[in-house]
């Protein structure tokens, strides 16, 4: 008896300890700061899962972008993994400051800064620099839109939580914000 209730609580556990972030992505074009000209919702999805993480369209605009499905096995999720401690949606801990213990995906170490642009509606707005600090050729499709970007901007709470991320890359706009169930 006292064997069920180890392995039914062990199951509970493993269910309780899932660690599932979804997000989508939207496709937005600004002719200025001040002007959107359209956007497209949810065109791309984001999940990542134990140590994979899956992009793909959700729609045709989507698969427009995409062009095909991206998918990383055997990545490693540490809190210090910068892809996944924004979209997990995590808290700016320093600001204004470089931080050299960050990775990307395939252990890509790079140093981020966040720089505090203005309080809007509620919100903080910070730009993020990014340094990958050993210089070479990125094969990974993420990682290479991450050091690319024009500019990434991430919005927090009052507190500093990650609320959306927006990158702009090849003059286009892309927010990701995580999915609500």
């Amino acid at each position: 008896m006292i064997r069920i209730v180890y392995i039914f609580a062990f199951l509970f556990c493993q269910l309780l300890a899932n660690n599932k972030i979804e997000s989508s992505v939207s496709f937005e074009y600004w002719i200025n700061e001040d002007l959107r000209l359209f956007v497209f919702q949810d065109v791309i999805d984001i999940e990542i899962e134990d140590d994979i993480i899956e992009i793909s369209a959700s729609d045709w605009f989507g698969e427009i972008l995409l062009n095909e499905s991206i998918e990383y096995e055997n990545q490693s999720f540490i809190p210090n993994n910068l892809f996944t401690s924004i979209l997990s949606f995590q808290s700016i801990t320093k600001e204004d400051e470089w931080l050299y213990d960050f990775t990307l995906l395939d252990g890509e170490k790079v140093a981020v800064r966040y720089l505090f642009s203005k309080e809007v509606e509620d919100l903080r707005l910070y730009r993020l620099d990014i340094k990958q600090i050993d210089k070479g050729y990125v094969d990974n499709k993420i990682n290479s839109v991450i050091l690319d970007s024009d500019v990434i901007m991430i919005w927090t709470d009052l507190n500093k939580s990650i609320c959306k991320v927006g990158f702009v890359y090849k003059n286009s706009t892309y927010v990701v914000e995580k999915n609500e169930d």
